[in-house]
């Protein structure tokens, strides 16, 4: 059941984030940020940098620009903002599912959430994400493979929010089995290959 969400969920994320949702009539980051009374040059040109190694790390400007834009509309200053656009670049570089993040920080903003907080919560994401990817690593040693990675971090990342340890999760899962170890949601998406007998 899990899974299946899992999987609408970042479909629903792909479709939103298609091109077919264009940018912002291609505005600039710098007239974003003028628009929205972001504060100095020096803060514009920290924000600017910031988007630049989104793109280079290999977000699409057709998906980050109008994510910019809802974070300049609620009025997260250029820390703020620059710590979310890491958290993004960090994710992308890690190969983990960073439209996560974007969907995290939406909602945030879509509940008008302090923009301290919406900060929070898209790092707190970050981090369960990378403990994700140390336990999806850890199965992989263990003979797991790993048929999903992108969708089973997420899977993963939402057993670590809901409390499981890491360390636990690996732990429950060599003693028991993705299914006895109460982690099925991950059934489809990690599995152990089947050894075939000898002749």
């Amino acid at each position: 059941m899990i899974a299946r969400r899992a999987a609408w969920l970042l479909a629903a994320l792909f479709l939103l984030f298609s091109p077919a949702f264009p940018a912002s009539a291609q505005k600039t980051v710098d007239e974003l940020c003028r628009t929205h009374n972001v504060g100095g040059e020096e803060d514009i040109r920290r924000i600017e940098r910031a988007y630049v190694a989104a793109v280079k790390s290999g977000i699409s400007e057709d998906i980050l620009l109008p994510f910019v834009e809802d974070i300049l509309r609620h009025k997260l200053d250029c820390g703020q903002m620059v710590r979310v656009l890491d958290v993004t670049v960090r994710l992308r570089e890690a190969d983990l599912p960073y439209f996560v993040v974007f969907s995290k920080v939406r909602e945030g903003v879509a509940k008008e959430a302090p923009p301290v907080r919406v900060v929070e919560a898209a790092e707190a994401k970050y981090k369960t994400l990378s403990e994700s990817r140390d336990v999806l690593n850890s199965l992989g040693s263990l003979g797991y493979s790993i048929r999903d990675p992108q969708n089973a971090a997420v899977i993963v990342s939402s057993f670590i929010e809901r409390g499981y340890a890491p360390a636990e999760i690996v732990l429950q899962i060599r003693n028991k089995g993705i299914q006895g170890g109460g982690f099925a949601a991950l059934s489809g998406v990690v599995e152990k290959p089947v050894k075939r007998k000898e002749r």
